[in-house]
């Protein structure tokens, strides 16, 4: 018997077949195609790489590229950059409140003078930020009517008019020590007896109600268009910061705490746009 001969991979790619026509009624065959399965092989792979190559320029280079993720429209990237700019003036006024409020806690400590807290907000105040002003429209409306009345630690959502000389008085006391800028005593000094009730001058918000090592149990409150007052060396305070009272309500009580007092008193000043007045221009004690 003859042996059979083995077909190589080759030989079978090499193999040519033909795709034929055939007449129902006559049965003529008419040859259609001829090509061995290499060749059919070869020009299948050919046409996918040229659908492949037409897919990918008609995305590119039109419009379809931005219902594709990874690509974004000219104008969602100027959005981007304009987010980016005004991300950053915030972060640096957000920095610039930062410094403010650490200063403010040095001065109270007595880490710094007012001089030098009035040469930092100087500095401050000569990076000015610019902020483009947008449009609002009634959902902004709305979500800031809420924000308001439910952020308490927003210590400038009180309106009012400039203050009058009607400010309750925190204490009724003789004075042991009067208002001296030159001393750098920026408050008076209100002998008292040890844990006798503190009250708010007028209503604002808690901004600062924290122990300091010079000034004991200090606690300030923001009033109407930029006036604040500060209470120290209390025994204790009874508010916490960004919590709101009303005028002549009770938020500390006097004590002898801190380094810097030698007997029950309360040192209280009052401040006007970030500078210190004399309390007793407003307040009969």
């Amino acid at each position: 018997m003859s042996k059979k001969k083995k077909h190589t991979i080759i030989d079978k790619f090499s193999e040519r077949f033909h795709v034929l026509l055939v007449n129902e009624k006559t049965l003529e065959k008419k040859k259609l195609i001829s090509s061995s399965t290499f060749s059919l092989l070869a020009s299948s792979f050919i046409i996918f790489l040229v659908l492949l190559s037409a897919s990918f320029l008609l995305i590119y280079f039109t419009p379809l590229k931005e219902y594709f993720r990874g690509y974004t429209s000219v104008e969602l990237r100027q959005n981007s950059v304009e987010n980016s700019m005004k991300l950053d003036s915030l972060e640096n006024l957000y920095i610039m409140q930062s410094n403010y409020i650490n200063s403010l806690k040095d001065l109270l400590s007595g880490n710094i003078s007012y001089e030098e807290l009035d040469e930092n907000i100087g500095r401050s105040d000569n990076k000015t930020i610019e902020l483009e002003i947008v449009a609002t429209n009634q959902e902004d409306s709305l979500l800031r009517a809420i924000v308001e009345e439910e952020d308490k630690y927003n210590a400038f959502d009180i309106q009012g008019e400039r203050f009058t000389t009607v400010l309750f008085p925190p204490v009724k006391g003789g004075l042991s020590s009067a208002f001296d800028i030159n001393s750098k005593h920026y408050g008076v000094d209100i002998v008292m007896p040890e844990n006798s009730p503190v009250h708010s001058i007028s209503e604002g918000i808690v901004v600062f109600s924290e122990w300091t090592s010079a000034t004991g149990f200090v606690i300030i409150i923001e009033h109407l268009n930029g006036l604040t007052s500060i209470y120290k060396h209390n025994s204790s305070i009874v508010k916490n910061q960004g919590d709101r009272v009303g005028t002549g309500e009770i938020i500390a009580f006097t004590g002898n705490t801190g380094e810097l007092t030698t007997g029950p008193h309360l040192h209280f000043e009052l401040w006007y746009q970030g500078e210190p007045v004399d309390p007793q221009s407003y307040i009969e004690f």
